[in-house]
This record gives structure tokens, C-alpha cells and sequence, in this order.
């Protein structure tokens, strides 16, 4: 798969999570737009088209959870993947946010080959015509 067209926004409240993700992905060839809150996500949710998010659970103030379900709002899961991600080993804050819509999770630490492969899955029935990259 292609994945030079895609784009994800990654979002958690720690500079170096997000850094690490945005190389990582980056070298793979997705387009990586960074958030490091809960209410920039939904800012750059609304004002720009992405393929899919990776959206981390626990951040101050508005949470991951509170986040997906805004995004949901205008956003279906077939549309916008969401995979949430959380060190939280119970399964509590991620079967809810199954509940709530996302698409997926992982937990901290991210093992990124695992992570990739999760994204690819939630992108590759995605026909290239409709990905975010038509709207760059």
C-alpha cells in the first residue's frame, strides 16, 4: 500500500511521544500534523482532512475520551479512523472508548511496528479517491 497520501494526526499532551511518532510515520510516508491538546486536535480536526488519528487517552484537561466523542459528533468511524492510546493497562478507558466509536487501540509503549499495522488495517479499505490527500 501507498501510504504517501495519508494523513494523521497524532495527539497526546508529551513532546517527545509525539515526536517520536511523527518521525516514525513520517519515514513510512505519511503526512504527520501534530497536537498536544485535546482542544487543538478538534481545531485541526475541523479545519483540516485527515485519514486517520492516533489519540492518546490520558492528557490534562480534556481527556482523550471527551475528545473522541466530539469528534464523533461529525465524524463516523469509516470516515475519520480513531486508534486511542494509553499506558493504562485496564481495560476500562479502552473498552469505553470502543464503546464511544474509536476503531482501535494500543497501549504505551507503543511497539510502532504494531501501530502501523493497525493504521494500515484501518486504512487499506480506503480507496485513494477518498483520502484526506484529495483536500491538501
Amino acid at each position: 500500500m501507498n501510504v504517501q497520501q495519508f494523513r494523521l494526526l497524532v495527539v497526546d499532551d508529551i513532546a517527545d511521544n509525539r515526536t517520536l511518532l511523527r518521525r516514525f510515520f513520517g519515514d513510512r510516508g505519511f503526512h504527520v500534523v501534530e497536537a498536544d491538546s485535546g482542544p487543538a486536535a478538534l481545531v485541526l480536526v475541523e479545519q483540516q482532512k485527515f485519514d486517520a488519528v492516533l489519540l492518546d487517552i490520558v492528557m490534562p484537561g480534556m481527556d482523550g475520551l471527551e475528545v473522541l466523542k466530539k469528534i464523533r459528533v461529525g465524524h463516523s468511524s469509516h470516515n475519520l479512523p480513531v486508534i486511542m492510546v494509553s499506558g493504562k493497562t485496564a481495560n476500562m478507558g479502552f473498552s469505553l472508548a470502543l464503546e464511544l466509536g474509536a476503531n482501535d487501540y494500543i497501549t504505551k509503549p507503543i511497539d510502532l511496528a504494531g501501530a502501523l499495522a493497525r493504521i494500515r488495517g484501518q486504512l487499506a479499505p480506503m480507496p485513494v479517491e477518498q483520502s484526506a490527500r484529495r483536500y491538501a
